[in-house]
């Protein structure tokens, strides 16, 4: 058991020193590319929210 946590330790510091923090741009691609998604999400929601409305009262009246 040991030996599997001191592997993993190792693999863990190996992977520490390989990683980079991301630029300032990477990081402003990633926050439009998270925004981007987020309208994407919120318009279809909306759009089904208006679907909805339209055939529900079409139903009701």
């Amino acid at each position: 058991m040991s030996s599997r946590l001191g592997q993993f330790w190792e693999n863990t510091k190996r992977i520490a020193k390989l990683a980079k923090r991301p630029d300032r741009n990477e990081v402003w691609l990633q926050f439009k590319i998270s925004m981007l998604g987020l309208f994407v999400v919120g318009a279809v929601g909306f759009m089904i929210r208006l679907i909805m409305i339209v055939i529900s009262s079409f139903f009701i009246s």
